[in-house]
């Protein structure tokens, strides 16, 4: 059962789903981009999902359990710690001055 968010719940999730979604911009994450608005769809759609068929309770599950996921960017938050870590090995100063030697450049 996922916990039903209270009114800051909502405006802290809120805030930070934007913010997320600016910084995805910001960046040219177009994977987390695409998460974000592919979570946005699915929060959309618990509201009208299973055409009256769902018990209000059933319904309320559904909607609580999209809203606590709004944030979740699985595929774009490997990617990036991927980009992070090559970053961070490519950065090593003694790397660096290798490939300036091999290269002719130093």
């Amino acid at each position: 059962m996922s916990k039903k968010p209270t009114l800051k719940d909502k405006v802290k999730v809120y805030e930070q789903f934007l913010h997320k979604i600016s910084m995805a911009c910001t960046c040219m994450d177009n994977l987390a981009i695409q998460e974000l608005v592919q979570n946005a769809d699915a929060f959309s759609y618990a509201h009208r999902q299973g055409n009256g068929e769902l018990s209000d309770r059933q319904q309320q599950e559904l909607i609580n359990a999209k809203f606590w996921m709004l944030l979740y960017t699985p595929k774009a938050d490997k990617t990036r710690e991927e980009r992070r870590k090559r970053r961070a090995e490519n950065s090593d100063p003694e790397i660096i001055n290798k490939v300036l030697r091999e290269e002719g450049l130093i």
